[in-house]
């Protein structure tokens, strides 16, 4: 690599790291504060008289608990909090990574900023080295904090920088991840869905170790499971983090390899041409949206059978495995483990936390309509013989029912795997089914809201995923016990909560949270109608 090629680096460091003040700040400070909640939690229970140690003791036994987290390593404060925030940071550091590093790329060149910016003195890496420098100072910076939090809490100086330098080094691999992802396609979109994809890779790998006893070959693929081979408070091994360092740069390496063989706004892999003359279905916004939209919606098909299925075949296992820890049993507030037993509450989760990540799918996709119109196609359409409501209709009747088809889709395979893993297909098909396709009605508020945002103020939708980030940390905070049942009443995603047996779900609020969505849709619907159009004149 000649020096040219990375000139202008410095000044596009500095534009990007101006640009991104504001949400650099969250991915920051984000884990540290995830990290501090978890601890508020694991201090009331020592000081509430239940003792820490005995209560992670108990955890360890619990066979639902060590699947979804593993043992624990180490039974004092700081080793609990690695043990429970791993995976809520890898993600957090994860997903910070991918954004800032696509969107100073493959979003800029998508945008044209990239061929404005190479008409002046500008290397052809320059853009990714300083989106890459950005990201890695990020995670640095997170980890530090993560480190400070943890001497500050009691954990050794050597141990707390090393769990904080493990987690750097995750988001730096994921950082890595976001700049291969870009030279493979065109769209940012379908670089985003690889990284997703990663990340649901990485969960569902460090799910399978923690189900074969946390120290199995996986650990060292996942990197939601480094800290199990550099085990801070547990060892300190300190060497191991210069072999996961190298991993974690390799992508990028071959990121840089991939963008010296494309040229400006393409991708390695070159995208299909069309036919030369359209097929006779092909005729209606409805038909173009499903063209649209088809290729993601068949990537999350495919991820969200993969994920039930791990769950649906681990579940029945667990079924005559021992009993469950008090604090899982009390989490509820009633007697619902009993109720569902071992088995069910451990699909239960799985299809719950799904149902989130199908809500990030539905959201996604409505919000397709505004990078068509940000991108001109939008105005072309509407120039022809096509109104505005048929053609955002047409995006949202894919997004909703391509979110309902998953969620259908993952009732039917979980229930089928389930009910043959534990030789009871009759009666178990049709829980696992209805747990599933209970969580419609949330999914679909979220879809509502976001095309709300986008026909009144498509400037700020990014007030939709503030709002799914929200109820995602109620979730986390409920579970923690630091707020109670009547503030996580707020998130829509309560009502078909996994302590809610299936029996006792409650229809009025379902049936309200659809009408809800359908008026917002409608709100969306008269803002798009009555608001102009962006265009690139």
């Amino acid at each position: 690599m000649k020096t040219r090629n990375f000139a202008g680096t410095k000044i596009l460091f500095r534009l990007y790291l101006r640009r991104d003040q504001f949400l650099l700040f969250v991915w920051i400070f984000l884990p540290t504060i995830l990290l501090l909640a978890n601890a508020a939690t694991f201090i009331a229970m020592d000081n509430h008289g239940q003792g820490l140690q005995k209560a992670l003791i108990e955890f360890n036994k619990d066979p639902l608990i060590t699947a979804l987290l593993g043992p624990v390593m180490s039974m004092n404060l700081p080793g609990a909090l690695v043990w429970r925030t791993v995976s809520l940071l890898a993600l957090s550091l994860g997903m910070g990574s991918l954004l800032t590093v696509i969107r100073h790329t493959r979003t800029d060149e998508e945008t044209g900023r990239s061929e404005l910016i190479r008409a002046c003195i500008v290397g052809r890496y320059a853009n990714l080295t300083a989106a890459l420098i950005l990201s890695y100072a990020s995670n640095l910076t997170a980890g530090v904090l993560i480190a400070l939090s943890l001497i500050g809490l009691g954990g050794a100086v050597g141990s707390s920088f090393l769990f904080g330098m493990t987690m750097s080094i995750i988001g730096c691999f994921f950082a890595g991840i976001g700049a291969f992802s870009v030279q493979l396609r065109e769209s940012s979109g379908s670089a985003r869905a690889i990284g997703a994809a990663a990340l649901g890779l990485g969960v569902m790998l460090a799910i399978l170790n923690n189900f074969g006893g946390g120290d199995t070959l996986l650990r060292w693929i996942t990197p939601m499971a480094w800290q199990r081979v550099t085990r801070p408070f547990a060892g300190n091994h300190e060497w191991n983090l210069l072999f996961f360092a190298a991993i974690a740069v390799l992508p990028a390496i071959i990121a840089y390899v991939l963008c010296a063989r494309r040229d400006l706004g393409s991708g390695v892999l070159l995208a299909r041409s069309g036919r030369r003359e359209a097929a006779l279905y092909f005729s209606s916004p409805l038909a173009l949206a499903w063209r649209l939209h088809k290729g993601s919606f068949s990537g999350w098909m495919v991820g969200t059978v993969l994920y039930i299925a791990v769950f649906a075949a681990i579940s029945p296992v667990l079924s005559n495995a021992g009993g469950m820890s008090d604090w899982l049993t009390n989490l509820g507030g009633t007697d619902w483990t009993d109720e569902a037993g071992l088995g069910y509450v451990f699909i239960s989760i799985g299809i719950y936390l799904m149902s989130l990540m199908v809500a990030v799918y539905a959201m996604s996709a409505v919000l397709c309509l505004k990078k068509e119109e940000k991108e001109g196609r939008t105005e072309m359409l509407l120039d022809k013989q096509v109104g505005r409501i048929r053609w955002m209709s047409s995006h949202l009747v894919v997004a909703f029912s391509g979110s309902a088809a998953l969620l259908l889709a993952m009732g039917t395979a979980g229930g089928l795997i389930y009910g043959l893993a534990a030789d009871d297909l009759s009666n178990h098909f049709w829980h696992i089914f209805m747990m599933s396709i209970s969580k419609i009605p949330p999914v679909w508020l979220l879809a509502g809201i976001t095309s709300f945002l986008y026909g009144l103020w498509p400037r700020v939708t990014v007030l939709g995923w503030v709002l799914w980030l929200s109820f995602t940390l109620l979730e986390v905070a409920w579970e923690a016990q630091v707020i109670d049942w009547s503030l996580m009443h707020i998130s829509p995603f309560s009502y078909v909560h996994y302590t809610i047996h299936i029996s006792n779900l409650p229809l009025l609020p379902l049936f309200w949270l659809i009408c809800l969505s359908a008026i917002f849709i409608g709100l969306g619907l008269f803002g798009f109608r009555n608001r102009d159009a962006f265009t690139k004149a």
